[in-house]
């Protein structure tokens, strides 16, 4: 495999490149997370190619634009350095470019075709080369690094928790991961607090009745968490909220990495398998300064309707295993008739780190 050396052309009497692989990504309604490791599948394969990636998402819709500003700044730059240090201002006319297509991309160089919590030390291992490739722009990276010390200072046994409401709850979007109860997620807090006797936590939540649940619970071990959180979103997606707050959905964003920036570095974490929980694998480098995980592995919410067949003879005899949300099954298929039978599964993740 042909791996380009961004690095090459930063400097040093080097010409500049000409081949470049612009990443024309539609984040639509998707969250920074989502966007994140998608384009990072994306800028890992523009290097295979030799080519150097630049993300656009100026002339392509995403929410995070800033009021009046949408189509004319690149979004990507507003929290994120460009991969090779190129913009869409260095494009010239004899440039020559590739553009990426919206998906699937080949499976070698993407994290979503990945059971990342499988082998979590392996994994760590195999996708090293992902977990540099993305740099903070440096406004955010100075607002991350002073409100962690104002939010955490120097307390070390935090347990980081990651749970999902608001439009997850009450939507429960086709294919997206089934989320765990909140209160099945407060019991796991206190079953760990118990065994390791944490001092602090750190929840991750945009759900403010999520949140009043927790701050109820915990009370002044709960360390107070600056990220807006939404009530009542009902049958909405979060993008559709309309919050009367200057340039919100930037401020959203920049909101959210602090706040996964801050769950990235606590020892202990819990929550739902999200993008977030795909972007925070990332940013702590495979759990790597974690001493505990554990993550609700819970299926996709109707993921599967219908027993599926790859020909007509299959119709007529087969043995196939099927999912179906958060149940396996096995179906035998005799002369067109169907004997299912189901069981509950549970693929959650518990992983301690010895080295720590």
């Amino acid at each position: 495999m042909k791996t380009v050396d961004i690095n090459e052309f930063s400097g040093g009497g080097h010409s500049k490149p000409n081949k470049y692989f612009i990443i024309a990504y539609n984040g639509g309604t998707g969250g920074l997370f989502a966007i994140y490791y998608q384009v990072l599948d994306y800028i890992v394969y523009a290097e295979s190619l030799g080519y150097i990636p630049i993300v656009d998402m100026k002339y392509h819709y995403n929410q995070y634009f800033k009021d009046g500003r949408m189509y004319k700044d690149n979004a990507w730059e507003y929290f994120f350095k460009q991969p090779a240090g190129y913009s869409l201002d260095d494009l010239t006319d004899d440039a020559e470019i590739k553009m990426s297509l919206r998906w699937p991309i080949d499976p070698e160089f993407s994290l979503t075709k990945t059971n990342l919590y499988a082998d979590m030390d392996n994994n760590r291992i195999k996708y090293q080369k992902y977990f540099d490739k993305i740099q903070y722009a440096p406004d955010i990276k100075n607002y991350l690094e002073s409100n962690y010390k104002k939010i955490i200072g120097d307390e070390t046994e935090i347990l980081g928790i990651l749970c999902r409401g608001t439009d997850y709850l009450n939507i429960r979007p086709y294919g997206h991961a089934i989320q765990p109860d909140p209160q099945t997620v407060i019991n796991k807090a206190k079953e760990l607090l118990k065994k390791y006797n944490y001092k602090k936590i750190w929840l991750a939540t945009e759900d403010a009745d999520i949140y009043d649940m927790f701050k109820k619970e915990f009370k002044d071990i709960l360390i107070e968490n600056p990220q807006y959180r939404y009530r009542n979103t009902k049958d909405k997606v979060l993008s559709q909220v309309f919050v009367d707050r200057k340039d919100h959905n930037y401020n959203l964003g920049k909101e959210y990495l602090l706040t996964m920036y801050i769950l990235s570095k606590c020892k202990y974490f819990i929550g739902g398998v999200t993008c977030g929980t795909h972007g925070l694998w990332l940013l702590s480098n495979a759990f790597k300064n974690q001493k505990y995980v554990y993550l609700w592995q819970l299926g996709s919410y109707k993921s599967r309707r219908k027993i599926r067949y790859s020909n007509f003879l299959q119709k007529i005899f087969s043995a196939k295993t099927e999912r179906f949300e958060d149940k396996k099954y096995y179906v035998l298929t005799l002369c067109g008739i169907r004997f299912k039978h189901g069981r509950k599964t549970n693929s959650n993740i518990e992983y301690i780190n010895n080295n720590i």
